[in-house]
């Protein structure tokens, strides 16, 4: 009787525990559908990066877009790739669901050659948050966003640029990888700066950040 009486015990926890498990996911999902972004990457494709590389941020880019419901009333997404000189991968009117956006995450081409980030982040705010690529006017309440991944130090400023690009109400994420400088992604990211600085060793490591940058994309503030 007593091993009967346990055994119920621990069964009733056990679905008591899976159901709030799933409760949270849920209502972190919920949160994530809820919050509507003109969101753009703005990603590092020099050399040190390598092909191999390149192909996990590929995937990485892909899986993180699942946090969102994207459509032309929804959250729209842009990739500005970056290396001697940024270039417009896709731009904010490009794509209108999920899946689009997601296959062309995983054939962003890379580029090669230095690493310009100043003029990236300069690049961005000036031709992708705009009307005609598809940002939506500021009256429509919707938050700007980047989400700068880079693994070395930048081969020119990026105060400036980063200053400008708050001033126009871009809030900027700043993931380093390897030999990224913790100081320059300070001067990148947003502020509080602890909530927007991300940091790995390597590029194995980008996938553990995934579920933290997701949350605070999810609270919306």
């Amino acid at each position: 009787m007593k091993a009967q009486f346990w055994c119920r015990i621990s069964l009733t926890l056990t679905i008591l525990a899976l159901t709030l498990y799933g409760d949270g996911v849920k209502g972190q999902r919920a949160g994530c559908k809820n919050v509507n972004y003109d969101l753009v990457f703005i990603l590092d494709t020099s050399s040190s990066v390598g092909k191999d590389n390149f192909e996990k941020i590929r995937q990485w880019v892909a899986n993180l877009v699942e946090s969102f419901d994207i459509g032309e009333d929804k959250t729209r997404v842009a990739v500005v790739r970056y290396s001697d000189r940024p270039t417009t991968e896709f731009n904010l009117a490009r794509y209108k669901t999920l899946d689009e956006v997601k296959r062309a995450a995983r054939n962003i081409r890379y580029l090669g050659g230095n690493t310009k980030t100043g003029d990236a982040i300069s690049y961005t705010t000036n031709n992708i948050f705009t009307i005609q690529t598809g940002a939506r006017p500021a009256a429509r309440g919707i938050q700007k966003v980047a989400i700068l991944l880079t693994d070395g130090r930048s081969q020119d400023y990026v105060l400036e640029p980063s200053t400008a690009a708050a001033r126009a109400g871009i809030r900027m994420f700043a993931v380093g990888i390897g030999e990224a400088l913790k100081e320059e992604l300070e001067e990148i990211a947003a502020e509080p700066k602890n909530a927007h600085v991300f940091h790995v060793t390597d590029f194995d490591a980008i996938d553990r950040i995934r579920g933290r940058l997701r949350r605070r994309l999810c609270e919306s503030k």
